[in-house]
């Protein structure tokens, strides 16, 4: 009989400070943890709990305690214990749907020392099956959750195996043009606030979110049709050219 595993850490270390009671019980409990200075390692041996159990009592004390009262674990944890039995005294809680990435993704939000979290598993087999050996990544930011894996990588090599370098540029036959960089709308901000130095506009404290926020809705109200059009026929007749000159 084969064995499967998942190793996983977890980087950086995650400062203590920054997790809720309900947060570090429900981490502790999907993961073996380890004191890091004034912060937690967290890892798992043998791969990361999908499933775990928790005293119902605890529950509801760190459901009244909790400082974030909002938020799709803190829902998935209250509706799971108004949803208990009353001789119930330890909650089962399925972790699958959510999982760790959600819980940190809340840590990360609310922590200024992280930017992101990072968790990486080695897929392993106690049998040398060839479905028993990969790996994973997934990076828990702010705003996003975005994982890959060997599996992935492996269809983007054979891509580039088959149809070439070029056939796998970014975005595999579709290539970006523009790219607002938001440090750069924050320089022009400062442009403008210095520009009417004597309104009220200068005295706006913006904020990187208001930045954010304005580039969204600044790309969403682009109409960039007319010279998408231009671009894509000044690439059809390099294309043109390329291939004449590939076949004299």
């Amino acid at each position: 009989m084969a064995d499967y595993h998942s190793p996983t850490v977890v980087r950086p270390s995650i400062p203590a400070s920054a997790i809720t009671r309900l947060e570090l019980a429900l981490l502790t409990a999907i993961f073996e943890h380890e004191p890091d200075g004034d912060a937690l390692y967290f890892y798992a041996s043998e791969g990361p709990s999908s499933t775990i159990w928790l005293d119902i009592a605890d529950l509801k004390d760190m459901l009244a305690d909790e400082p974030m009262p909002s938020g799709p674990i803190v829902e998935m944890v209250r509706k799971a214990v108004a949803e208990a039995e009353l001789d119930e005294a330890e909650l089962e809680l399925d972790l699958s749907d959510l999982g760790e990435a959600a819980i940190l993704q809340a840590v990360v939000r609310r922590c200024e020392q992280l930017d992101h979290v990072t968790i990486t598993s080695a897929w392993t087999c106690t049998k040398m099956r060839p479905d028993g050996f990969g790996g994973g990544i997934t990076v828990v930011t702010a705003e996003r959750i975005l994982s890959s894996s060997t599996i992935q990588m492996e269809g983007e090599l054979l891509d580039r195996a088959e149809y070439g370098d070029l056939a796998c540029a970014p975005g595999h036959g579709r290539h970006a043009i523009l790219m607002l960089d938001e440090a750069e709308v924050r320089s022009v901000v400062t442009g403008v606030q210095e520009a009417y130095a004597e309104t009220d506009v200068a005295v706006v404290d913006v904020a990187d979110a208001h930045v954010r926020q304005g580039c969204i809705e600044a790309i969403g109200a682009l109409n960039l049709d007319e010279q998408l059009r231009q671009i894509e026929f000044g690439a059809a007749m390099a294309a043109i050219r390329i291939a004449r000159a590939a076949t004299a």
